[in-house]
């Protein structure tokens, strides 16, 4: 059944995982870290979607609006259908399909499914997932009272269809919709073509902003509980890790010995498991850092945000339900020499894109009694050769922030509070700390591990697909292509352009194919066109169409793409538009062949008598302007007539003449 405008049909798409089987959910062997970056093994891979709204995906519909910076969704109701965007400050925005998506795990078996956090960003298909501390989402409150109270943890909302695939469908773009208001500040179009699905929408953020803000999920990776350091030649501990695991846990140690008593006779070997809520110990002659990674089975609850591999242009999911995986955890254990007192730190990430957010993580140990610790954020200094590690911080350098003094009444850790970096360049973390005894330590910035470099953001293209028929007039016999123009199309990408032409319809009755219904059902195909694959910005032209009978034609175009979530759902260009149809008109009948006409036998002339005394009549019309010809021809005839009367007088004399002899 062909896709109509009045209605979707989703079709089916072969996704393959390509790379990511590298990426199963495998135990592999990695560095360890506080807050675990989102890497091998991955416990989920998010592969297609589960029920999406047309919001502005088309070229055809009215595009959603973006609420300005300063506007809190949580502090303003939803807007009328209607609205005017001017009078908010509203700007338009990009259009999409608002989608749930499913999560599958290596195998392709769907294993839960999420919705999005983020609008409109790009997403490569079959990119890994699994949960991770996150710096968390705006309004994460409103949006986890969404994802408790709607579909699919229920069958709220209400919507218009009693179709289980339409509803679910309209169900999970509401639900999308509603959450992206609250996460983007992005509302639906004041004209939006389906008004009864703007209303289900507004219902929910009406009825969530009611209800207030939800309490956020357990954090689903295994817990380390322990203490944040000690000194060298001691045991350090204990540690209780995974305890909230559904199963054995395995754990490696990095740096120092590991123990499973508190008196340091029971060796624990590094990658062994352990069972959930097992404990360590561990001991080091080595001042500096140990490590403590644990991998384990747990369970996500509604809610918990999966974030994915930063390698990738990767959207932040929220899960729908809850969700069985393999979860990753880290903790870093500082190990001092004990006098005098050691400052070490940690910078959360080593490169980011403005706008994002920093925090540094600095361990204390050795200190016995009270401290200040002042903490500084130099920067930004130009990168060199792209890289922060040539960078030169001696003399004075540019302070970014200054962080609030921090009291310390003995060895720990404390982290800085979270700085959004809005302009690129080289950042480094640098601090001094002050004990009540004893001399200052002083922590320069430069060091690698205290240093990020903050990239400009890059804002991509956007995707436009454009199409257009050769001819919008053709005679019967003619031939027609359908033209595809794709701009905003990322390197790297693939958009299919599937063309169908249907027709012939009749004509209007003003003999014109303005005013044809494209949108009822059975509509009559000319021609199915091979598919169009697109991998660059350009013009493309499917084969000819040669038109044999007259009347109204339609090319219509349906698109796929693995540029943005999404991309997958098939979306219609053209149909109807002016711009794709083509009017056919019958050709002109041949005029008849002009009948053969005999050639007359030629009469003997007759000769022309004398003319009557009186005026000489006009020469005749010969189309030779020379009179003297026609002049000599008649004194030939006044010459013979001569003659022949010379002749008739000397008959007659010699008659005569021979009558007088014999009288």
């Amino acid at each position: 059944m062909p896709r109509r405008l009045a209605g979707t049909t989703v079709l089916s798409a072969g996704l393959v995982l390509a790379v990511l089987l590298a990426w199963a959910v495998v135990a592999l062997p990695r560095a360890a870290a506080d807050e675990v970056p989102p890497s091998e093994p991955f416990a989920a891979v998010q592969y297609g979607t589960n029920g999406c709204l047309e919001v502005g995906a088309r070229d055809t519909q009215p595009k959603p609006y973006a609420a300005p910076d300063d506007y809190d969704p949580a502090d303003h109701a939803y807007p009328d259908f209607g609205y005017d965007p001017e009078s908010l400050g509203f700007t338009a925005t990009s259009g999409t399909n608002a989608c749930r998506y499913n999560f599958r795990d290596a195998n392709g078996t769907v294993i839960g499914s999420g919705y999005c956090v983020q609008w409109a960003k790009g997403q490569r298909s079959g990119t890994g997932y699994d949960p991770e501390p996150s710096d968390g989402i705006r309004n994460a409150g409103y949006v986890q009272r969404i994802l408790e109270n709607y579909w699919p943890a229920t069958n709220e909302p209400a919507v218009p269809s009693t179709n289980v695939t339409v509803a679910n469908r309209q169900r999970s773009g509401a639900v999308a919709m509603a959450i992206h208001y609250f996460t983007d500040g992005i509302v639906m179009p004041p004209d939006y073509q389906a008004p009864e699905m703007y209303a289900v929408v507004q219902k929910i953020v009406t009825d969530v902003l009611a209800a207030g803000p939800a309490a956020a999920p357990a954090d689903p990776t295994p817990t380390i509980e322990g203490p944040d350091g000690g000194d060298t030649g001691t045991l350090i501990g204990p540690y209780t890790i995974g305890a909230n695991a559904t199963g054995p846990v395995t754990v490696t140690v990095e740096n120092a010995d590991a123990f499973t008593d508190a008196a340091g006779t029971q060796p624990f070997t590094s990658g062994d498991t352990l069972a959930p809520g097992g404990r360590l110990w561990l001991r080091s002659t080595t001042p500096g850092s140990a490590r403590i990674a644990a991998t384990g089975p747990v369970t996500a609850a509604i809610g918990t945000l999966m974030e994915g591999d930063p390698t990738y242009k990767v959207q932040s999911m929220a899960l729908a339900g809850a969700l069985p995986l393999q979860g990753k955890s880290a903790r870093t254990v500082d190990i001092a020499a004990g006098d005098p007192p050691r400052l070490a730190s940690e910078v959360s990430t080593t490169t980011l894109t403005t706008g994002q957010s920093v925090t540094d993580t600095f361990a204390v140990s050795g200190l016995t009694g009270d401290a200040t610790l002042d903490i500084t954020l130099y920067g930004p200094l130009p990168p060199v050769d792209d890289s922060c590690a040539a960078v030169d911080w001696t003399g004075t350098p540019l302070v970014e922030h200054r962080y609030e003094s921090v009291a310390l009444t003995g060895p720990g850790r404390t982290t800085t509070p979270e700085r959004q970096i809005d302009e690129p360049g080289c950042y480094s973390f640098g601090a001094t700390l002050d004990p009540a005894v004893g001399d200052d330590v002083s922590h320069a910035p430069g060091d690698p591990l205290e240093t990020f470099l903050a990239q400009p953001r890059h804002v991509p293209p956007v995707l436009s697909v454009t199409t257009r028929a050769s001819a919008n007039t053709a005679e019967a016999g003619d031939s027609v292509r359908d033209r595809v123009t794709v701009t905003g199309l990322p390197d790297g990408r693939t958009l299919t352009a599937a063309v169908t032409l249907y027709g012939p319809l009749a004509p209007a009755a003003d003999g014109t194919c303005e005013g044809i219904d494209w949108s009822a059902p059975g509509l009559p195909v000319a021609d199915r066109l091979p598919p169009l694959v697109i991998r660059a910005n350009s013009t493309y032209s499917t084969d000819p169409v040669t038109l044999q009978e007259p009347g109204c034609y339609s090319f219509d175009a349906e698109v796929t793409h693995d540029a943005l979530t999404g991309g997958e759902v098939p979306v219609g260009h053209g149909l109807g538009v002016p711009a794709e149809t083509v009017l056919v008109i019958a050709a002109p009948s041949p005029s008849p062949s002009p009948t053969a006409t005999p050639t007359p036998t030629p009469t003997p002339a007759t000769p022309t008598p004398p003319p009557a005394p009186g005026p000489h009549p006009s020469l005749p019309d010969t189309g030779d302007d020379r009179p003297l010809g026609a002049l000599a021809v008649a004194a030939a005839c006044f010459l013979g007539l001569g003659v022949l009367l010379v002749a008739a007088q000397r008959r007659w004399t010699n008659s005569r003449g021979r009558g007088n002899g014999s009288a």
